[in-house]
């Protein structure tokens, strides 16, 4: 039976989540620690649990008083939006036709990385598929959050452990094809699945560091060619060792 995780809010089967490792007892790891105590997203609360969490974001809203006009911009300004915005939609037609296709995989997972260090709303939802990405956007508007605000509560716990100027990177090795895959449970959750010409599977060594510490931890990408781009579908905490032979330098590192 397909639940929906407490800790992380992603589906899964059997008696604990296997992107986070809520429910699992046997697992003891800082990673799994750390995702247990991210809050719950908006959509997965109650109506008490709502109204207590709005309420206390108000408050810190108040506390930071309040929110800037936004500045206003010029017609020639506009104009220029419109004509990139013009192009933008040209660009991806074709990108969605697969007339135009560029990056590696693993493009992708660094983005995603660095958008969490960069603390880049626009570029890390930017790393998922269209349903996700339009998920994420939702749960930042019922939050009330602005894009900055979003991604600092994002990192909060990790900040918690790993001190000021957190920061997280990563370093792509292994790949593996996947040829035989499923996509009901993305369909259940999002009601439609992204035409993907291509899967894999990367392993990527991540490094976790802030002003206390510096930790390496191994996750396991996977990654699928919509249209002309690679996107960002799951990550999964992978527990174990890390080795030469798990984690095989690629060309290209941030």
């Amino acid at each position: 039976m397909t639940k929906i995780c407490k800790s992380c809010g992603k589906y899964y089967d059997g008696e604990f989540c296997p992107h986070c490792g809520y429910g699992n007892k046997d697992l003891k790891t800082k990673a799994a620690d750390k995702y247990k105590k991210r809050p719950k997203p908006v959509r997965f609360m109650d109506e008490a649990e709502k109204q207590e969490y709005y309420e206390r974001l108000k408050q810190e809203r108040e506390q930071k008083g309040a929110d800037k006009k936004p500045a206003k911009k010029s017609n020639k300004g506009l104009l220029v939006v419109v004509a990139l915005v013009a192009v933008g939609i040209i660009v991806a037609g074709l990108i969605k036709s697969g007339v135009i296709s560029w990056g590696e995989k693993t493009d992708v997972i660094y983005k995603y990385f660095d958008a969490i260090s960069e603390r880049d709303f626009n570029d890390y939802i930017d790393c998922f598929p269209a349903e996700m990405k339009e998920d994420y956007q939702n749960d930042r508007e019922e939050l009330g959050c602005s894009k900055e605000e979003y991604m600092e509560k994002f990192v909060e716990v990790f900040k918690d452990e790993y001190g000021k100027g957190f920061t997280v990177s990563a370093k792509c090795g292994k790949e593996k094809k996947l040829e035989d895959y499923s996509m009901d449970k993305y369909k259940a959750a999002y009601g439609t699945v992204p035409s993907i010409s291509e899967a894999y599977e990367v392993l990527a060594k991540v490094t976790l560091s802030g002003s206390k510490k510096t930790n390496e931890e191994q996750f396991i990408c996977y990654v699928g060619k919509v249209g002309g781009s690679w996107k960002l579908f799951n990550l999964e905490y992978s527990a174990g060792t890390l080795t030469p032979e798990m984690v095989e330098s690629s060309d290209k590192q941030k």
